[in-house]
């Protein structure tokens, strides 16, 4: 099922904060929405899919499977209080010009999919990644009925109105050198991935736009 995509600011936020921390290298993570009733998310009519938040994972090793089994299951059990389930998953390939997935990057998205009929694979632009957003540097794409990924035209993925500006706060103000992300964690425990001292923040930055 292809639906629309919604990117709300905690999650283009993050996503976009974790590819800027590690220029110099690739980055994973995976993206939250809400739960839909039989588990799948398929309701049978294409429908908006709004992903709420996203858990930045590795850049060190993005290939490591049992790291990536544990991480998962330590998300989808943190997060199911929430109501909500890992609904995609993002990639920043080390390459600036490079933005086309890679044999990780499909394997973990189809394993997403595999419990989410909405699930998306979204690879960051890095040479559109700036200081000042004119446009999300992402690329969205979702399986199509024939099983394979396809990018989803810009005018069926959008972003939440004021993001482009928050995040570009963020960058600003080099927040994204307080991003934590599961290789952060797995070498010193302090560090939470959920990451919600940038919660806060985003909290507070997204209710000043709006006045």
């Amino acid at each position: 099922m292809s639906a629309d995509i919604s990117l709300s600011c905690p999650a283009l936020a993050k996503i976009l904060l974790h590819a800027a921390r590690y220029p110099q290298t690739a980055v994973s993570g995976v993206v939250l929405a809400p739960a839909r009733s039989g588990g799948g998310g398929d309701t049978g009519t294409p429908s908006t899919v709004t992903l709420v938040d996203a858990v930045p994972l590795f850049h060190l090793n993005l290939s490591l499977a049992p790291m990536l089994e544990v991480a998962l299951t330590q998300i989808e059990q943190w997060y199911k209080t929430e109501g909500l389930v890992i609904a995609g998953y993002y990639q920043a390939n080390e390459n600036i010009k490079d933005n086309v997935p890679d044999f990780v990057a499909l394997k973990v998205a189809e394993k997403i999919a595999e419990n989410n009929n909405d699930a998306c694979l979204i690879m960051i632009d890095n040479s559109r990644l700036c200081l000042d957003l004119v446009v999300a540097p992402v690329i969205v794409s979702q399986l199509t009925s024939e099983g394979k990924w396809k990018s989803k035209d810009r005018s069926s993925v959008h972003v939440e109105a004021g993001a482009l500006d928050v995040v570009s706060q963020l960058l600003q103000r080099r927040v994204q050198h307080d991003v934590c992300d599961f290789d952060n964690h797995l070498d010193d425990l302090t560090c939470d991935w959920a990451n919600p001292q940038i919660n806060k923040l985003l909290t507070t930055l997204s209710a000043a736009a709006q006045d």
